[in-house]
């Protein structure tokens, strides 16, 4: 099964290629079969976790033997480069973001799931992205499109609330806290997640 803690870094990287390629051609497959909306939504689930997982299983593989390869034979630069990474730590200087966010970043969506459903937040967030992820296979126009702007009207709303608390605390001069976490200019530490 797939990890949130990598894909949140693997999302950027060409591991996403390998990822959404083949469910591209998996998603025009799965539509020739004549299936109800529903059931090829949730066959796109089950596909998506199941090759998710195992993209994520060989990348973690072949990371750790070329990791292991770079600190056994590698040539003096990549040596440098993982033992230097001690010094790759920002100041708290590069921690003040840039500019405001207008949408809301991924850590302020877990941070506002948190704040909403307390302990619930986990089960709030997946029916949440389930019920989206259905939708889109709905085979109506309209329904896009509501869903759609649920999406925006959300992510704008949840970047508001983002400025809002990102504002009182450069006004207070507090430490970052979660609100401050992936904001566009900004080098926070990673989002923290709960086993």
């Amino acid at each position: 099964m797939p990890t949130e803690q990598f894909w949140n870094l693997a999302s950027f990287t060409p591991i996403a290629f390998v990822f959404w390629l083949p469910l591209g051609f998996f998603y025009e497959w799965i539509l020739t079969l004549g299936w109800p909306w529903w059931h090829n939504g949730l066959a796109f689930m089950v596909l998506a976790t199941v090759w998710s997982g195992l993209v994520e299983r060989g990348s973690r593989k072949y990371l750790a033997r070329r990791r292991l390869r770079a600190l056994t034979e590698g040539t003096l630069d990549e040596v440098q480069l993982v033992s230097s990474s001690a010094e790759l730590v920002p100041s708290s200087a590069e921690l003040v973001p840039q500019k405001m966010p207008v949408v809301a970043t991924r850590g302020f969506w877990h941070y506002a799931f948190a704040r909403l459903f307390g302990r619930a937040r986990g089960v709030a967030f997946k029916l949440y992205e389930f019920v989206i992820f259905m939708a889109f296979f709905y085979p109506s126009a309209l329904v896009w499109v509501g869903t759609f702007s649920l999406l925006v009207v959300t992510s704008l709303s949840l970047g508001a609330w983002q400025r809002r608390l990102l504002r009182r605390e450069l006004e207070a001069g507090t430490q970052p806290g979660p609100a401050l976490e992936e904001a566009p200019g900004s080098r926070a530490s990673p989002p923290r997640h709960s086993a």
